[in-house]
């Protein structure tokens, strides 16, 4: 099919049949909004999401506490105490983090690795779940003597612990996961992209390049703008996610500076 279209746009200009290839053109554009639209995912209405970020509130215009992974300060990040904490500190909501295990189950741990918050070694792709419950997940953790039977939770035993305490859940997916993969299981989930600074030529924020290749350090960059401009203009809308998330403060400091604002007036 592309090959023919391909061919009749070749015949049309070197014969000088300029209304053909408009008219052709006309018609892959319509084809294109059409098919956009059908497999457009749908959008959640302002209504849907004020109800969600604002459940719980005490008061219209009182801050909403999230506990950042359960709130790893005070208990090992990512785990069943931090989450339970979290609710008698008065957090109305947990952010945690989702990745996959080898045999594909859905388990709660931030890093790719288990190195930093366990007494493991190796990637989280690399274990199989029963082999992660295995592991400490209050090892490394500076209070981890209060908590010497945490382990790697399971998505289910947060989902049903959260729902149990009235937490609201923002789930971080790690791994391939896309957010049409999860708008697809349950249109009703809120879905949010995150927007990260230079995250295809930079292994960190401002960290080294991610290539040792001169053209591939070269074209990374161009990729990442490009990623960007899609992001913002059609991507968003085509996945239905609600807000774009935004991961590094230097692009805040940016648009309050562009809005004439200041850090004192936000």
């Amino acid at each position: 099919m592309l090959v023919m279209i391909v061919e009749m746009a070749l015949t049309a200009v070197s014969y000088g049949l300029h209304i053909y290839f408009t008219i052709l053109l006309f018609c892959l554009g319509v084809l294109m909004f059409i098919f956009y639209r059908l497999l457009r995912f749908p959008r959640p209405t302002p209504y849907t999401v004020k109800c969600f970020l604002r459940r719980g509130a005490p008061a219209r215009n009182s801050p909403i506490i999230i506990a950042h992974r359960g709130g790893g300060l005070e208990a090992p990040e990512n785990t069943l105490a931090a989450f339970k904490l979290a609710k008698e500190n008065g957090a109305l909501g947990v952010e945690f983090d989702l990745d996959f295990t080898k045999d594909g189950v859905p388990v709660i741990i931030h890093d790719s690795t288990v190195d930093r918050t366990t007494d493991g070694h190796g990637q989280v792709y690399d274990f199989t779940y029963e082999e992660i419950r295995r592991l400490n997940a209050s090892a490394k953790h500076p209070l981890g003597e209060k908590f010497p039977d945490e382990r790697i939770p399971h998505l289910e035993e947060v989902v049903d612990l959260c729902v149990n305490l009235g937490l609201q859940m923002y789930i971080d997916v790690k791994a391939a996961t896309q957010p049409g993969r999860v708008r697809r299981a349950d249109p009703n989930i809120l879905t949010a992209l995150t927007w990260r600074k230079m995250v295809i030529a930079n292994k960190d924020y401002y960290g080294p390049s991610r290539f040792k290749e001169w053209w591939k350090q070269l074209l990374a960059p161009l990729l990442d703008r490009v990623w960007e401009l899609h992001l913002h203009s059609w991507v968003y809308d085509f996945l239905g996610v609600f807000c774009i998330s935004f991961s590094h403060g230097s692009f805040l400091k940016r648009l309050l500076k562009k809005n004439g604002k200041t850090r004192e007036r936000v």
